[in-house]
């Protein structure tokens, strides 16, 4: 496990100084997380997972650890649609380069932890699905009656045999619950019926998971958003994971494990909306992004753009 800091370089772009303020990108706002001032609070911060690890103990595709810096250097250039009077900020990298996912994992916690514990706001940039099991350790510690939304063509309550993986991160979080008496509140959307096996599905029902189908919202887009809003309703604070693999395949062709019939980018920019104009939303990651199989960067770039919805908000 290494980290690495913040890293200007990354961030660079078009400068349009003729049109001042109102021709401002995401790489002009950007700053290192470092210079933070502890009196300031609710700002975003990025941080860079760079782990394929829970990947390859999947027996997927790897490729995953490169998608931080360059999901950056995606939305760097993006303009800035929204007030800058805050800047947004980014802490840099933590790798898992030597298979002990666990270790990263540890150091992955207390970053996440202490961001949240300054009343920022988390942006964390997988890596494999294995990122959202320490992204969940972490909001546990700080926020109670809690909820997570998982878009995603896959339930990933694969349970660890006995190690972790990017397939067992929510049935590890399900049993950390159990442990700590605390209710499991998991909504996957997008699940695809052909990307699970029917022993996933009983895990589901067994686990009272409340998710909603691909199909269901291609069907209704309207009546999801009022079931995510009635979801929400519930709880206090909302942890979101987006795993780049609910989207179809036209759209994603670079992700560890593509989907037929997924989402398109309209329903999960809608989805992320309602999620985040609740105020209920505390961290969010993006995971699953695979560089190695991307078509002109176009996966990197709609990880941006859903980036970027969280930004705005």
């Amino acid at each position: 496990m290494k980290k690495t800091p913040f890293n200007k370089e990354l961030w660079t772009g078009r400068i349009d100084s003729e049109d001042g303020e109102l021709g401002l990108r995401i790489h002009q706002i950007i700053k290192d997380y470092s210079t933070l001032e502890e009196t300031i609070s609710q700002q975003k911060v990025i941080v860079g997972f760079c782990s394929e690890e829970g990947v390859e103990r999947n027996k997927g595709r790897i490729g995953a650890k490169d998608a931080p810096d360059l999901i950056r250097k995606s939305l760097a250039n993006l303009p800035v649609h929204f007030e800058a009077n805050n800047s947004i900020f980014d802490v840099g990298n933590i790798y898992c380069d030597d298979h002990n996912l666990e270790e990263a994992r540890e150091e992955q916690i207390h970053q996440v932890d202490t961001i949240l514990r300054q009343n920022h706001f988390p942006i964390v940039i997988g890596g494999g699905h294995e990122t959202a099991l320490g992204d969940f350790l972490a909001f546990a510690k700080n926020c109670k009656k809690i909820g997570i939304i998982n878009l995603d063509a896959h339930f990933d309550l694969r349970k660890p045999t006995p190690i972790s993986t990017s397939g067992t991160p929510f049935y590890e979080m399900s049993e950390y619950c159990k442990q700590h008496d605390i209710l499991f509140n998991y909504m996957p959307i997008g699940i695809q019926e052909l990307g699970n096996t029917t022993a996933l599905f009983a895990r589901a029902e067994k686990l009272n998971v409340n998710f909603i189908l691909a199909d269901e919202v291609h069907f209704n887009l309207n009546l999801t958003l009022d079931k995510i809003r009635e979801y929400i309703a519930q709880f206090d604070a909302i942890y979101v994971s987006l795993d780049m693999d609910v989207f179809d395949a036209a759209y994603a062709p670079g992700v560890s494990a593509t989907t037929i019939n997924g989402l398109s980018p309209f329903q999960v920019k809608y989805i992320l909306k309602v999620l985040m104009n609740s105020n209920k939303v505390k961290l969010f990651d993006l995971v699953e992004y695979n560089p190695q199989f991307d078509v002109d960067n176009s996966t990197s770039k709609l990880a941006a753009q859903m980036i970027y919805e969280i930004l705005r908000c």
